[in-house]
């Protein structure tokens, strides 16, 4: 498929309803392209929980300041209801998207982006996940003998050797 700058450039929200300091957001808007920003209500796929009471609470508030602000901003937020591997494959092809873009899950649902991310790329499209939830990403540092630390005082003291400098200076930037 060969993009032009008119097909859409999609970010795909989950846990992560914020403009600011949104690392899938930023790439997206950097591509110059309009630009979707969906959530998908996943409660069926591998490793995801049905949410309780508070947390749909929390959910709905959070999705409509978030639809707002992106109103204050000229967008808007694109709802969609079922299996991520599903649903986001079929709103990229109704919007003949060129690109997806979305931050990084460290849970179970890891298999669902990585064959997310692999089906999308097949067909065409630039696909990247971000950087956006942890500071250092859990292969990043590791021990003298390869393997992750499971102390912290060791880590720790890894994490702040100049290798990592940049990782301090985001946080500080971001405080």
């Amino acid at each position: 498929m060969s993009a032009n700058q008119n097909q859409p450039s999609v970010v795909w929200l989950r846990n992560d309803l914020r403009l600011a300091d949104n690392p899938a957001l930023t790439a997206a808007v950097s591509e110059g392209r309009p630009l979707v920003v969906v959530y998908i209500h996943d409660e069926t796929g591998d490793g995801i929980r049905p949410l309780g009471s508070a947390s749909k609470w929390w959910l709905h508030h959070s999705l409509t300041a978030l639809d707002a602000a992106l109103q204050n901003l000229g967008g808007q937020l694109t709802l969609r209801h079922g299996p991520a591997a599903q649903v986001l494959p079929a709103l990229v092809d109704e919007l003949g998207a060129a690109s997806v873009h979305w931050n990084r899950r460290y849970t179970a649902a890891r298999d669902i982006d990585a064959g997310l991310k692999t089906s999308l790329r097949e067909q065409g499209l630039t696909v990247e996940s971000h950087q956006g939830n942890l500071l250092n990403e859990p292969w990043q540092i590791r021990n003298g003998q390869g393997e992750p630390y499971k102390v912290f005082t060791p880590y720790w003291r890894a994490a702040q050797e100049p290798r990592c400098a940049s990782c301090f200076r985001r946080l500080r930037r971001v405080r």
